[in-house]
């Protein structure tokens, strides 16, 4: 089994350096990597990506000087993250934008043999979700925030989607509580989750990530975890399932 594991992380880290175009080597080189965006988001947003000893920072061009000054001026040896970048960015003219928030994420991989089994209670039922259950995820966006919407990045036209439905009365239509789905994203199998507020708490999302990891492992597909670190109960679903976090990718958003 250790063996297996290390093979695992090998994998992981190899495709996270075939990524970034790297070799695996230079996770455990203390250090950055800059990389210069040229699509529009990157003017709103600095991205920092830790593996290991490494920080990759993909950045707008007209901010990669001062980012090459903040990352000069900082203690050599040591991980840089966002908020010693954070720490040092002080808007100087005009063209210089203040900090509005600075978020903090973690990415986590799944070991398959580390999946635990999971087990609905009754009364409820997970199936696949299809374009014909829009009107069930359209029910759930409704009760949840916006914001919710946003992180979760659920749809049925990703590569998988599923649902957890409660069961009612006969002639009743079943009421869906949880809808996760996943797409491929740098590689893995991405998955988000979004589960009605008066059903969080009692294993639904993670009953319905666990169908999204099982179809993965059935085609050989590496699962990957997305989650702000903050965000606690997502963290904890992720945990639940056997996911451990490799990646730190955190984002300093300007005004």
């Amino acid at each position: 089994m250790d063996d297996q594991r290390q093979a695992f992380d090998d994998l992981i880290y190899q495709s996270w350096a075939d990524y970034w175009h790297c070799s695996p080597e230079l996770f455990g080189v203390p250090g950055v990597s800059f990389r210069a965006r040229l699509d529009s988001d990157s003017a709103s947003v600095i991205h920092f990506t830790t593996i290991r000893q490494h920080t990759f920072i993909e950045h707008s061009p007209a901010d990669g000087e001062q980012l090459q000054q903040i990352v000069d001026g900082l203690p050599l040896g040591k991980v840089v993250d966002a908020s010693a970048v954070a720490a040092g960015w002080l808007p100087t003219n005009e063209h210089t934008r203040p900090i509005e928030t600075l978020t903090r994420g973690l990415i986590l991989h799944l070991f398959p043999d580390d999946l635990p089994e999971r087990h609905l209670p009754g009364g409820f039922a997970l199936r696949r979700l299809t374009s014909g259950d829009d009107s069930h995820i359209r029910l759930l966006e409704e009760a949840v925030s916006l914001e919710d919407v946003s992180d979760a990045y659920v749809s049925v036209a990703h590569e998988i989607a599923c649902g957890v439905f409660q069961l009612r009365g006969q002639g009743e239509t079943p009421f869906l509580v949880t809808a996760a789905s996943a797409y491929e994203r740098a590689g893995f199998v991405d998955p988000g989750v979004l589960t009605h507020p008066q059903f969080r708490g009692r294993g639904f999302g993670s009953a319905a990530v666990h169908a999204l990891c099982q179809w993965a492992f059935r085609q050989n597909r590496m699962m990957q975890y997305r989650c702000n670190r903050e965000n606690a109960a997502s963290l904890h679903l992720a945990q639940r399932l056997g996911f451990r976090g490799y990646v730190i990718q955190d984002n300093i958003w300007l005004r």
